[in-house]
């Protein structure tokens, strides 16, 4: 590999996400290497919602709402994010939307200070690393779960060899715990050629030791974090 060639970022999320991180990216960096190759794809795990006597609903990312979106018409419930983009997300499709600009820690924090009343609804997918529902009940809030997606893996084929040949530096953004081992499983042993860069330390340290030790971590768990860790290393 050739610290002189142009690097190449590799995202692993499902191509929409994929495809929007992509668009903000350059934005911010200008033209850049990218290969999309999904390693997990959304599948609803639900036909139907019973919204009734739900007093607010929560998400804890944005396919959670794309998803919620599918399923029923109704716009009238309050939503609270986890983030900025899951926020944006609830408010393009209707709803009234408020963010704890951060993460689930951030956003337990925020609904138990503000102590929303009624019945409080978290759709989420079938993997969580953390119970917000249960926090927020330990909190003395009316909440519960339902799994309403799953994100289910998906074979990288050949072109992951491919991209991991590629003559110069390789940038992996790396979203979750479960992105980065599903990311190690797909690349085998080439996945020591990569610079990962990761949203938490969660995710860092569901790396390999010699990975995770150079692993660039986002400074806030956040889209527009990882852009900038993104940001200073195709620059450096």
């Amino acid at each position: 590999m050739s610290d002189n060639a142009a690097p190449l970022v590799i995202l692993t999320r499902p191509r929409a996400a994929s495809e929007r991180f992509v668009e903000a990216l350059r934005a911010d960096v200008g033209p850049v290497a990218v290969t999309i190759l999904p390693l997990m794809d959304m599948a609803p795990l639900v036909d139907s919602l019973d919204l009734d006597g739900v007093a607010a609903l929560i998400f804890t990312s944005a396919a959670g709402v794309e998803t919620f979106a599918g399923l029923t018409d109704d716009r009238s419930l309050n939503a609270w994010c986890v983030g900025d983009r899951t926020a944006e997300a609830a408010r393009d499709i209707g709803l009234k939307a408020t963010s704890a600009g951060g993460d689930a820690e951030a956003l337990i924090a925020l609904m138990a200070e503000a102590r929303p009343e009624g019945r409080l609804l978290h759709l989420h997918g079938a993997h969580v690393s953390v119970d917000v529902a249960d926090r927020l009940a330990q909190h003395g809030l009316r909440a519960e779960g339902l799994a309403i997606y799953d994100q289910v893996s998906v074979p990288p084929g050949d072109a992951m060899a491919a991209a991991l040949a590629h003559d110069g530096p390789i940038l992996v953004p790396l979203f979750s715990p479960r992105s980065a081992r599903l990311f190690v499983e797909a690349a085998g042993q080439a996945a020591d050629r990569i610079q990962p860069v990761v949203i938490s330390i969660a995710t860092r340290d569901a790396l390999p030791d010699a990975l995770a030790q150079r692993a660039t971590v986002a400074d806030t768990p956040d889209a527009p974090a990882m852009i900038r860790a993104l940001s200073s290393l195709i620059s450096s």
